[in-house]
């Protein structure tokens, strides 16, 4: 059974507090085949229903894809976006450079390591949700 560890509690309550759309995280769709058992995948949630897959620990890095949550309050016809974790278990958090995940929220500095065409990307993991088996 998987479990979804919400990395952005704080926020999503500020933010439902604040009269934002949504009042729940909403856990991740199940995680793609492609993806091997026991790595864990990164989504973006439905308060943060785009999470960008970048290039280096820092906003500023090149955007490789945009991970899009279509559920629920966000915008589209359906479907959530995941992309597998670089480390077993969506090890390997690190700090990195400074981001906010919404316009004049919270700054955070903790970045995930995943997998992008076989190679190393980075999520700013407090706007999305990690999931492992």
């Amino acid at each position: 059974m998987r479990v979804a560890r919400p990395l952005s509690l704080f926020a999503a309550l500020s933010l439902a507090l604040a009269g934002a759309a949504g009042t729940a995280t909403a856990a991740p769709a199940p995680a793609p085949k492609a993806v091997a058992a026991g790595s864990g995948y990164a989504a973006p949630t439905m308060l943060h229903c785009k999470l960008n897959v970048r290039t280096a620990t820092r906003s500023s890095a090149t955007v490789l894809r945009t991970l899009h949550n279509r559920n629920g309050n966000c915008p589209g016809k359906g479907g959530h976006d995941s992309i597998p974790c670089w480390l077993n278990k969506c090890g390997g958090i690190t700090a990195g450079g400074n981001y906010t995940c919404q316009s004049g929220g919270k700054s955070y500095k903790s970045w995930l390591p995943v997998k992008h065409k076989g190679k190393r990307a980075w999520v700013a993991i407090k706007c999305g949700t990690y999931v492992t088996p």
